[in-house]
């Protein structure tokens, strides 16, 4: 298999290549004067089976891989595959208010048009794959995500909310301890109630999971409540760290340890699910 990267997803393309059947593939990049982008596969793919890799959070980084998607069908290979560590847009999946573009459709669709099948990591909702014509499978990270944990003793898998407690209890099945999540209880417009379902943390060394941490808004105050029903330790993971307004540094300051996959570098990128995710393409 041939690996085509965007520029941002280089290191985690180097990756995904865990035996000698796989080769990344050189890409020419430049600018022109105006501002547009220019992009030159310099292998010839005819007949392979070629991987794009890029994510799509980032604007410019969406144009690079629908650019990379075009150049690699040029070159008529035998099955082209786009591997998108994180979809962003993705909880952009439906219309909310009259007049919104659903942006994960417009996305999905436009990539279906060239790749053969388009693979994700913890999409955050996979209706978004009826917008595709082509096949879509999602990678969970939990396998993952549990392997680091193994040797930290933790007593209980917790996730943020019900929607994400079978992340929370594909990682406990592994580590073999318990799993739930936090309640959600809307009080009046403005004001949500937390709490854990009569679960009791006391003593307990407690992860809290969820696929993306952004602002950190939910993981903080799922913290707090774990915190004061008596856990000894709260450790915080997820997929994705988008990390915006600085919540990085304000839940690593609250928590025994923060970490995330590679799906999005950053210092916190402590778990490599690449290499699974490689085993998950090819089918091994």
């Amino acid at each position: 298999m041939y690996i085509v990267s965007t520029s941002r997803t280089g290191e985690f393309a180097k990756n995904m290549m865990t035996s000698s059947s796989m080769k990344e593939v050189e890409v020419e990049r430049k600018v022109f004067p105006d501002g547009e982008r220019y992009f030159r596969l310099l292998e010839d793919l005819g007949d392979r089976e070629v991987a794009v890799v890029g994510n799509t959070n980032i604007d410019s980084d969406i144009l690079e891989l629908s650019f990379l998607l075009d150049a690699a069908r040029e070159e008529h290979p035998s099955k082209l595959i786009a591997v998108i560590p994180y979809f962003g847009y993705a909880r952009q999946h439906m219309i909310y208010k009259k007049g919104e573009a659903i942006s994960a459709k417009v996305l999905i669709s436009s990539i279906s048009e060239y790749a053969d099948e388009i693979i994700t990591i913890d999409i955050h909702d996979t209706s978004s794959f009826r917008y595709s014509k082509s096949k879509c499978r999602d990678f969970h990270a939990s396998a993952s995500i549990a392997d680091y944990f193994k040797e930290k003793n933790i007593d209980l898998v917790m996730a943020p909310d019900d929607g994400a407690f079978f992340r929370a209890k594909e990682v406990a099945d592994i580590l073999g301890c318990k799993s739930g999540f936090m309640n959600k209880k809307r009080i009046d417009a403005t004001t949500v109630e937390y709490n854990m379902d009569h679960l009791d943390a006391s003593g307990m060394r407690v992860l809290l999971v969820d696929d993306i941490i952004s602002t950190g808004g939910t993981i903080l105050r799922s913290m707090e409540i774990i915190k004061n029903s008596g856990a000894s330790a709260v450790f915080v993971s997820a997929t994705h760290g988008l990390f915006i307004n600085d919540s990085a540094r304000k839940i690593a300051a609250e928590c025994a340890e923060l970490v995330v996959t590679d799906t999005i570098k950053s210092s916190y990128s402590k778990i490599n699910v690449s290499r699974k995710l490689s085993d998950f393409i090819t089918g091994d």
